[in-house]
């Protein structure tokens, strides 16, 4: 069975575009969405292409559609031909590989600003991972269970979303995740449920080489094992940065060590570091950061253009070898924070412009849950969790390439461009449809024919003036190239 044409019905969002004459298929064309799908093995040898779906799914945060369910309860339903089983499918299938099409639109990425660009970008390149808490509000979510969240202080129903993103010097490219859930330290409540909880808990079963298994098996390791391997399959993939950016939950003599076996050395690790029990070689001492701080502050500096104070040292530290230390602090009263660099060669200065990249990555979190519907799938299914984060990973890095080559806005600007000019183009559609249709009524009541009540019309100076100056209020436009272009 042949794949079934016209699966989205184009005619509605053709005509969405901003500067340029950049559409929204415009720019899901440059991506070459199914390319990349044929790559990554999601063909279909009969129903919807997945392609098709893919884009339909794409459209829900311009619709400020965050479901399914939701998608098919509105009037944008009429764009697609396909009933709703067929979206379902598509997020909840374990075989399909989610990761690799995410890379795949990664490096799809690379090669579109790489053709634009007059020269490469002299800013350093950066692997930079964080992580943040995805609030949910279902108890049957698939693995739910609650985490602790730093920024309120609090546990709450949901999971930690662990991100890696690469930095290439102008642009900022999310590579790669991984959820994670808590068990916490109390045995009677595992994962901050109760008992009757935990049963309700939605579960299926998984192929062990599947996919879905694999994403699924890494909620239950650590947040800095996982950190490692993901760093690892983005150097893999060929994304290789010059330094490795963390903030200081990451910065653990594991992550430094792994980081610097890569590609010989060449990649050098900067994060912040906590004032622990760590020992670090001085001089023959060894001495714990609050010792070697103390011991150094005579020869505290202050960057006059940051207005910091700051002490700069290099010690052994563990099997990593000679590392260097910046102390940091913005007054005198204010409390010290360590910054730790692999390269011996930064400067203070250099090392705060570089690290300071690292807020990059916040500023995704946060224009993907706002923007993008990041954590806000409402599925039971584990699988369907990950397709909606990747895909909101994907649409940001399409509009942000859209942001890079068409226009000098913030992403926010330019989502809020395109989903005004999606419900314009929406509505402007209902009221055409809704104009035809009084006048198919008014020729019903006169018992003429259609095309006798146009003719009527356009010999009729008087008609003519009033139907026009009203479709002119509707629409801005004159009534006449309309139904010339619609017959």
């Amino acid at each position: 069975m042949l794949h079934i044409k016209d699966t989205i019905k184009y005619e509605q969002i053709k005509s969405i575009s901003l500067k340029d004459n950049i559409s929204l298929k415009n720019l899901f064309d440059l991506f070459t969405i199914s390319s990349l799908c044929r790559k990554n093995g999601m063909i279909k040898h009969k129903g919807y292409p997945v392609p098709d779906i893919l884009e339909m799914l794409f459209l829900f945060p311009f619709m400020s559609i965050a479901s399914v369910h939701s998608f098919y309860q509105s009037r944008f339903k009429e764009f697609i031909t396909a009933q709703k089983d067929t979206l379902f499918r598509l997020k909840n299938d374990e075989n399909l590989n989610w990761r690799n099409l995410n890379y795949l639109f990664a490096k799809r990425f690379k090669t579109l600003t790489k053709r634009i660009a007059d020269k490469p970008s002299e800013n350093p390149k950066c692997l930079i991972f964080d992580d943040t808490v995805v609030h949910k509000v279902g108890m049957r979510i698939e693995f739910i269970g609650k985490v602790f969240d730093h920024v309120i202080k609090r546990s709450v129903l949901g999971f930690k979303l662990l991100v890696l993103t690469f930095w290439d010097g102008t642009n900022l490219i999310p590579l790669d995740f991984s959820y994670h859930c808590e068990r916490g330290k109390n045995k009677k409540y595992p994962f901050g449920l109760l008992k009757r909880q935990l049963n309700k808990r939605f579960s299926k079963h998984r192929a062990n080489n599947s996919a879905g298994s694999k994403r699924s098996k890494e909620l239950h390791v650590d947040k800095i094992t996982n950190a490692i391997a993901l760093l690892k399959r983005a150097v893999k993939n060929g994304f290789i940065p010059d330094y490795v950016l963390t903030d200081s939950w990451f910065s653990s003599e594991k992550v430094i060590k792994t980081v610097r076996l890569f590609k010989k050395g060449i990649i050098h690790f900067l994060g912040m570091v906590k004032m622990d029990k760590r020992l670090y070689g001085y001089r023959g001492q060894k001495l714990n950061a609050k010792e070697l701080k103390k011991l150094l502050k005579p020869t505290m500096k202050r960057a006059r253009n940051l207005r910091i104070y700051y002490i700069e040292v290099i010690v052994s530290y563990g099997d990593i070898g000679q590392v260097k230390l910046f102390f940091t602090r913005y007054s005198k009263r204010s409390k010290w924070r360590l910054l730790l660099t692999t390269d011996l060669d930064l400067t203070f200065q250099q090392a705060i412009k570089i690290y300071n990249t690292r807020w990059t990555i916040e500023v995704l979190f946060k224009e993907c849950k706002q923007l993008l519907n990041l954590g806000k799938c409402q599925s039971n299914d584990f699988d369907a969790q990950i397709a909606d984060t990747t895909i909101s990973f994907i649409l940001y890095m399409m509009l942000g390439f859209h942001k890079k080559i068409y226009c000098y806005t913030t992403l926010g600007s330019l989502f809020a461009q395109y989903k005004d000019q999606f419900v314009e183009a929406t509505v402007f559609d209902k009221l055409w449809q809704l104009f035809l249709t009084i006048q198919m009524k008014v020729a019903e009541f006169l018992e003429i024919d259609y095309a006798q009540l146009m003719r009527v019309v356009f010999q009729t100076p008087k008609l003519k003036e009033t139907l026009n100056s009203l479709s002119k209020i509707f629409f801005e436009n004159d009534f006449f190239l309309q139904f010339n272009s619609a017959t």
